[in-house]
Formats: structure tokens, C-alpha cells, sequence
């Protein structure tokens, strides 16, 4: 049997909130699809499920004023939610249309600074992630990255490892626990979001259309990229596209063959950057990374 829950909006989000018990109406229902495609919650009484919220096999849904199922972005009160194209309400992370958000367990999407594992989140004034840091003066290194999956998560971490062996740590010696100055900053990367969509849509198009002499065909150079999408944060930046590996530690070794070397110049090695976007994609069990650096 179907438990069935009837809200309005706001009341979901302090139930929610409050981790508040609130009485359920049992009933058994199911949903049922109209000839033009739109869904409605027909319950056991046979009648459509009332405008508002509704909760059915363990997800939150959102029922319109035409009795429909509801789907995209959503506004009530001061908060912004997202059901996806099941009508379900969103909670953690969600890609839309190429941003990654954060949505509480209540479904509201998150616009303000998230602590969350040793992780500092800050979002843009539409919500989208905008940033990703290991907390200020706990050593520096790995931090996880929620959206991340284990793939991208494994050689993020290389990557913060190999930050932090490159970080000489001296100012440490002058940190004290009342001070409010970041003094391991340089000790792993911060990751940008808006370097991690152009490393996301990069590798895309690298996939789609391929890859040589740092070109992807109709697109150019990273340079040439960030210049036609009107990107110029006038700061050094490096693009590094690893193909066919086997694992992130595969990935990391390329990458040091190249961009780690003493005897390169200090702008083509992976640690002389401060932030960095990452993309994965895995094609016929072989690991594709794009990772993009910026000074």
C-alpha cells in the first residue's frame, strides 16, 4: 500500500525542517497519464490528488493547480526548489542544464556558505556552485568534492596531495589558534565552478568531436574557447586533457610526465596553479579526464 501525504508548501518545508511527524493519509493510489503526456496521482477513491505537495513511494512531488504533476524549477516563499523530469523534488546535489546545485533535505536549494566534511561550498546569486575549498588551517591536501564522482573524487585527491608536497609550510610556524589568517591557502587547489563547467562542456566536445595540439575542432584552443564565450578572467590558465587511462593514478602519472617537471617553465607545471576545474568520462573501461588549471 501507497502512504499518501497532502501539504502545502510551506508546511512541507517546516515538517521537513523540523524533522516533524505529521499524520499520513493512507490510501492507495497510482499515477496515470493523460493522452498529452501529463501525469496526475489518482487515489484508491478514484479522484486526482489536490493541488500541493504530495509524498508517494518515499519522494516528495508537487501537484499544480491543474491537478498535474510538476516538473523543473519551482518558487514558493523565499525558497527555490527542483523536481526532476519524474516529478521528484531534489535533494543534495543536482545537475541543471550544465550548473550543479545543492538542495537540504527539505528540498530548498541551498544559496549561502555549506560546511560539509572538512569541505567550504559557496554558491552564485542564482544558487549554482561557485566554489569548492579544503577548511582554512587543517593542513591542506584531499577534500571531498560532493558531485565528484569516485573516479574524479580519486584524482582530485592525487592532485591535493601533490599541491600539499609542494607547499613549503613555513607560514605555519606563525599561526596561532586565535589568528584568523589562512595560513595553508597554497596548500591545495580550490576548485572553481565556472572552471568546472568549461572542463565539463571541454571534454564533451574533445569526446564528440576529438582533440589535438590542445584544439578541439569548431572550438579552438582553450583561449580561443574562453574568448568566444566572453571569459577573460585575465589570470594564467593551462588546459590538460588525459585520454585512455587506466584509473587515477594512471591519469596523475601522465599528467606529472608533463606538467611537473623542475626543468619546466614554472607556468606549465601543475602545482604553480591555485585553481582548477575537473571533468570525467569513462568510455569502454578507459578513463577520460580534462583538467583545467588557472593561476
Amino acid at each position: 500500500m501507497k502512504k499518501l501525504r497532502l501539504f502545502p508548501g510551506a508546511a512541507l518545508c517546516l515538517a521537513l525542517t523540523l524533522g516533524m511527524t505529521v499524520p499520513a493519509m493512507a490510501d492507495s493510489g497510482s499515477w496515470q497519464q493523460d493522452n498529452e503526456g501529463r501525469w496526475k496521482y489518482i487515489t484508491e477513491s478514484g479522484t486526482a490528488a489536490a493541488p500541493g505537495w504530495l509524498e508517494a513511494d518515499g519522494n516528495w512531488y508537487r501537484i499544480g493547480e491543474d491537478g498535474n504533476r510538476q516538473t523543473g524549477w519551482f518558487h514558493e516563499g523565499d525558497a527555490w526548489y527542483y523536481l526532476d523530469e519524474s516529478g521528484i523534488m531534489a535533494t543534495g546535489w543536482k545537475k541543471v542544464d550544465g550548473k550543479h546545485y545543492y538542495f537540504r533535505d527539505n528540498g530548498t536549494m541551498q544559496n549561502s556558505t555549506l560546511r560539509k566534511d572538512e569541505t567550504q561550498y559557496t554558491f552564485n546569486a542564482d544558487g549554482s556552485f561557485a566554489s569548492a575549498r579544503r577548511e582554512k588551517n587543517t593542513g591542506g591536501g584531499a577534500f571531498p568534492v560532493g558531485f565528484y564522482n569516485t573516479e574524479l573524487q580519486a584524482l582530485a585527491d592525487n592532485l591535493n596531495e601533490l599541491k600539499e608536497d609542494s607547499f613549503d609550510g613555513d607560514e605555519e610556524d606563525d599561526y596561532y589558534e586565535d589568528d584568523k589568517k589562512n595560513y595553508d591557502k597554497d596548500a591545495s587547489y580550490v576548485i572553481n565552478g565556472r572552471l568546472q563547467e568549461i572542463a565539463e562542456h571541454r571534454l564533451q566536445m574533445a569526446r564528440t568531436k576529438g582533440y589535438g595540439s590542445g584544439k578541439i575542432p569548431d572550438e579552438g584552443t582553450l583561449s580561443e574557447y574562453l574568448k568566444a564565450i566572453g571569459y577573460n578572467s585575465g589570470r594564467r590558465i593551462m588546459e590538460v586533457y588525459l585520454m585512455n587511462c587506466d584509473g587515477a593514478d594512471a591519469a596523475e602519472d601522465k599528467l606529472l610526465r608533463n606538467h611537473n617537471s623542475d626543468e619546466k617553465k614554472r607556468s606549465d607545471r601543475a602545482v604553480y596553479y591555485k585553481e582548477m576545474g575537473l571533468a570525467h568520462e569513462k568510455v569502454n573501461g578507459k578513463d577520460y579526464y580534462m583538467v583545467i588549471f588557472m593561476r
